[in-house]
């Protein structure tokens, strides 16, 4: 239940703070006094947009702060949804600053806009006489018919069919999608693959086909520069391997006169075994050096088609286009393994459907069942607000598509006059019908499940007399199983409250300023004969709010 309410700044309002009761809570005021500010304000908790005109006058931000004791309400999956700690004692605010900078919190938890809206419509529900847009919404028709029934025994069977159900065709559906767009791709991948897989690719690969393409290119050059490099060392004349050969000698007679010169014939020495070496490799490289032209071109065009291929799939080497193969094979494979998982989904889906149709045939059996007693109920609560000759009838559709809340939709059927025959509600219910109409609903539903705090607004409108009598003592029964807080211009309806509050306007300085405070009993008295007799209070109105105090 609301519990507090406190506004700065908005509108008419400068500084309010006001605590809540439970039961029927009635505010009362003249005509423009701010009854319309109040709900404006309370509506920014809800999560209604803002608008930035609604800052009082030299103020830089208004404030909006509500508190709630939510302890009775069942709103815990939709903290944990949110995120957020459920506290007993919650608290809602919002700040609308005059650079058009809107700030929402709850429980000091700075929230989203739409996190706002979800949770504060699940505490407070706002109707007036214009707002029966839920008496067009079959999906409310649907709760109100679950509520009468009072079994959540196949309607949480349903949901939880209905979950595996949505489950399985996502699943299917998002495979689908896969599927068609690899099939659009499937043919093109195949064809890079088969480029990839018809030619030799190994790691290092063009490293290697580089070097023996410049061997190959360059064999003669080759060949004839080593040639000449083994005759330079083997000369007979100037051979570099005899002239070695000399200085080995010479440097033999001088190593038994000391460590340094036994060095120096040590270290021609590995010189002369190293350039033996060179020269015979030189000789055995010259000679394995073959000119092959066809070869050549052969290793030309490989490492060519190389090149192009990493140039075509943007990779740097070998090894690239290894990782790339590889990667298209597994595409070219998975469109494979994608049919087989398409067919496992489809049976999931068909199983889930069957489950799903069995749990919705067992509800909508149960919705029938309650939509005949429901009816009359509806009626006979209507016979007590002087609608003596309405009817109702349910009309049950079914969906071509199920939805979370069943696989058929509800329209409520309405006639307010013998000899009349059924209509849509919505189109043939006049306000007036409309707001009692709520009413009873609303008491009905209050009566089977813990509703949120409920405002009506004027919704009294155009009823007088023991009408007004009987729609406040449905307002009072209706608040002995939530917060009723209604605004209400009659005084056979302020009467019954269990809390009475009156807003008015007063001038204070240059401005002026919306005030909400509770009345006493004699306060109250005072109110209700004003609100009988006008602001000249006599004693016969006096009398006459007493005896409504009394009834």
């Amino acid at each position: 239940m609301l519990t507090s309410l406190a506004i700065k700044n908005f509108s008419l309002i400068e500084d309010l703070e006001v605590s809540f009761a439970s039961g029927l809570c009635i505010l009362t005021g003249e005509t423009g006094s701010g009854k319309s500010i109040l709900l404006e304000a309370l509506s920014l908790i809800l999560g209604q947009r803002a608008d930035l005109t609604t800052i009082r006058k030299n103020a830089t931000k208004c404030v909006v702060e509500a508190a709630f004791d939510i302890s009775d309400y069942d709103v815990s999956e939709l903290f944990k949804v949110s995120d957020l700690d459920e506290e007993p004692h919650t608290i809602i605010r919002r700040e609308l600053s005059i650079s058009g900078k809107s700030r929402a919190f709850i429980n000091d938890t700075p929230v989203t806009l739409d996190t706002l809206r979800m949770i504060g419509t699940s505490l407070v529900d706002i109707h007036t006489q214009r707002q029966t847009i839920q008496l067009t919404d079959p999906i409310f028709y649907l709760k109100l018919i679950d509520t009468y029934a009072n079994d959540d025994v196949l309607l949480g069977a349903y949901k939880a069919q209905y979950a595996i159900w949505e489950k399985c065709t996502k699943e299917l559906s998002v495979l689908q999608q896969r599927q068609q767009k690899s099939a659009e791709t499937l043919d093109y991948n195949k064809f890079l693959l088969q480029e990839l897989e018809q030619i030799s690719i190994s790691a290092g690969c063009i490293e290697t086909l580089e070097e023996e393409v410049t061997i190959l290119k360059n064999a003669e050059d080759l060949r004839a520069t080593l040639s000449e490099a083994v005759s330079v060392g083997l000369s007979e004349s100037i051979g570099t391997q005899d002239q070695l050969n000399l200085l080995t000698q010479l440097l033999l007679k001088i190593a038994p006169f000391g460590t340094a010169y036994a060095s120096l014939h040590e270290r021609i020495v590995s010189v002369g075994i190293e350039l033996s070496d060179i020269l015979q490799e030189a000789e055995l490289l010259g000679e394995t050096i073959s000119l092959d032209p066809e070869r050549y071109l052969e290793a030309e065009a490989h490492l060519s088609a190389l090149h192009h291929l990493c140039h075509k799939h943007k990779v740097q080497n070998a090894e690239g286009l290894i990782e790339k193969r590889d990667e298209l094979r597994q595409l070219c494979r998975g469109v494979e393994e994608l049919d087989d998982q398409i067919a496992a989904c489809i049976l999931d889906v068909e199983r889930a459907t069957i489950k799903l149709h069995d749990a919705a045939q067992k509800l909508r059996d149960q919705r029938e069942k309650v939509c005949s007693p429901l009816a009359n109920e509806l009626v006979s609560r209507c016979h007590d607000l002087g609608m003596q000759h309405v009817r109702f009838s349910f009309k049950i559709k079914p969906l071509s598509v199920p939805q979370s809340s069943g696989t058929e939709e509800v329209e409520l059927l309405f006639s307010a006059n013998k000899g009349i025959d059924f209509a849509p509600i919505g189109k043939v219910a006049s306000g007036g019908e409309l707001s009692r109409i709520m009413l009873v609903v609303k008491s009905i539903m209050a009566e089977q499940t813990q509703l949120p705090t409920l405002i009506l607004d004027e919704i009294d409108t155009g009823v007088s007399g023991e009408m007004a009598k009987a729609m406040g003592k449905r307002m009072h029964e209706i608040s002995r199983h939530m917060q009723v807080i209604s605004i209400t211009h009659l005084p056979q309806i302020a009467a019954l409250a269990d809390a009475h509050y009156k807003v008015y306007k007063e001038v204070v300085g240059e401005t002026t300023q919306t005030f909400l405070t509770p009345l006493d009993e004699n306060a109250r008295i005072e109110e209700l004969a004003e609100m009988l007799g006008g602001k000249n209070i006599k004693e016969s109105a006096l009398r006459h709010a007493q005896e409504l105090r009394n009834v």
